[in-house]
């Protein structure tokens, strides 16, 4: 068998959305990167990049230090229309789940969003034979292999038909068991009510009465690293006409390289890394990872540190954050349908720099099927 060609294979196309603009670092009201970061709600990795800075604050890297989620195993999905799981979690705090380790092109996903919408992606075999109302994905209209199925679990009514009708086929033997990754936030304390422990939920399902489920602590994992002797590109919107910035695309692969700690001293090759535009030499930059599942609140609080960091720190010339969901959820900005044909990407990235001007780099999958 010959080799093909690699090399001549076309990447993967992506939806690109770049916003750019000026926010107030001070008083951070109205700014549209925090919209951008409450419409993805499930968040596998997040990395942020500090160049010329000293070490990375204390607050920040506490930002997450409470940021564990659960695995649960074996669950049945009537468990998650349970009269005491939606009063309990789904209308009180915010609750998030995703199917765990499971492929979207090929095997049955679940996932419930922070606005308690239960969304099942399942393939037409499952779907026809389960009985519940939903669509065919718009990613497999040709064949019909697919089909999406959403349920609003805070509109339920327990007593009515329809919601009996619903828990029993989630409880048939068609659709199994899944593995599905959980985290859940409390409700804010009031009067006199105390402090609930997110832990709450872990003990719900750890609480099972046939012992088939297994709860599990997933821990989040931290990385941190730095880079030395580094000449950035320079991020500007007011840009001087006499000189040349790198465009966004370069900015965010840049960002990429430095974070992945790539080599990026020039040399005499056809294969090394260059880009055009200004530069300012820095002494190094901090990159840290985080990866679990985060919710957007936490996602929040580390974007708002950032900004509070910056606007200490007027010397660096930029902090960049990156953020990458889960392949394989069934839905990623918004309500959007998640792309599965090719890698399912969605993730984005956000640039702003000391006066406050920033860069929003969208990236996702379209709806073109490969050839």
């Amino acid at each position: 068998m010959l080799c093909p060609e690699v090399w001549r294979f076309s990447a993967p196309s992506h939806e690109i959305l770049q916003k750019t603009g000026t926010i107030d670092l001070k008083k951070q009201k109205k700014d549209p990167i925090i919209n951008g970061i409450r419409s993805h709600h499930f968040n596998q990795m997040i990395t942020i990049i500090l160049p010329d800075a000293s070490s990375i604050p204390a607050t920040l890297e506490a930002t997450l230090a409470d940021s564990d989620h659960y695995l649960v195993r074996n669950l049945s999905l009537d468990a998650l229309v349970a009269r005491s799981f939606i009063e309990g979690f789904v209308k009180r705090g915010t609750f998030y789940a995703v199917s765990f380790r499971t492929r979207l092109d090929t095997e049955d996903c679940v996932a419930v969003t922070p606005n308690g919408t239960l969304v099942l992606h399942l393939n037409k075999e499952t779907y026809q034979t389960l009985g519940l109302e939903g669509r065919v994905s718009q990613f497999a209209r040709k064949r019909n292999t697919k089909y999406v199925v959403q349920i609003d679990l805070k509109t339920l009514r327990p007593e009515s038909k329809h919601y009996e009708r619903i828990r029993a086929r989630l409880g048939r033997e068609i659709l199994g068991q899944f593995n599905v990754q959980i985290a859940w936030t409390p409700p804010p304390k009031t009067g006199d009510s105390g402090v609930i422990c997110p832990s709450s939920v872990a003990k719900y399902f750890a609480d099972d009465a046939t012992g088939a489920v297994k709860v599990e602590l997933m821990p989040t994992l931290v990385k941190t690293h730095q880079e030395y002797g580094l000449k950035v590109p320079v991020f500007s919107l007011t840009e001087p006409h006499d000189e040349v910035y790198c465009n966004a695309s370069e900015l965010i692969e840049y960002m990429g390289m430095l974070a992945l700690s790539c080599d990026l001293e020039e040399q005499d090759y056809v294969n090394s890394y260059d880009f055009c535009g200004e530069r300012v030499e820095v002494g190094n930059a901090k990159v840290m990872h985080w990866r679990g599942l985060f919710t957007t609140v936490q996602v929040q609080s580390v974007y708002q540190q950032l900004l509070g960091f910056l606007e200490k720190e007027k010397h660096v010339p930029w902090l960049g954050m990156y953020v990458h969901g889960f392949a394989d959820s069934p839905i990623s900005f918004g309500m959007r349908e998640n792309y599965f044909h090719t890698d399912g990407d969605n993730s984005y990235a956000v640039v702003v720099n000391p006066k406050g001007e920033y860069l929003w780099y969208q990236l996702v999958g379209n709806n073109k099927l490969p050839k």
